[in-house]
């Protein structure tokens, strides 16, 4: 099982955040490696990634379904996908408070991991998943801190 919280700081208004974690576009932006990401119906993302942890790599296929949203404080995200070192089941429950001029977004993320993924070790899984999580969330903040006349 891998464990993951922290807290981060988007310069938007919550509502501007909040919309943001359900538009396909700015989610596939922000999510390393993904090629596609398509809503199927609402609150339901089907994905493509191009991922690598250590030697296993390769494209895996997901889905995430958003769960007990509450806008614009919180959501959980379930997700499960698979590919060719495995599969990976988890959710994560993000919370979304007024920060100032900006916006705090709590996460808290739990998953399991099998397969040849599940043998590289929870250490090294751990680590590129706390990366990862790091990367989404900067990009985040990056995009929503852009003018909106930028043309994005």
């Amino acid at each position: 099982m891998v464990e993951l919280s922290g807290t981060y700081q988007v310069p938007a208004a919550r509502e501007a955040v909040y919309a943001a974690l359900q538009d396909p576009e700015v989610l596939r932006r922000c999510i390393e490696g993904c090629d596609q990401l398509t809503e199927t119906e609402p609150g339901v993302y089907d994905a493509q990634l191009r991922l690598g942890l250590g030697a296993i790599r390769g494209r895996y296929t997901g889905r995430a379904r958003l769960r007990d949203a509450h806008l614009p404080e919180s959501f959980t995200l379930a997700v499960e996908g698979k590919g060719p070192g495995g599969h990976v089941r988890g959710d994560a429950r993000l919370v979304l408070a007024d920060a100032g001029i900006g916006t705090s977004i709590a996460c808290h993320a739990t998953g399991d991991v099998a397969g040849a993924l599940a043998a590289v070790g929870s250490r090294l899984i751990q680590a590129a998943a706390a990366r990862l999580m790091e990367r989404f969330f900067s990009t985040l903040a990056e995009i929503l801190s852009r003018p909106a006349a930028s043309g994005d």
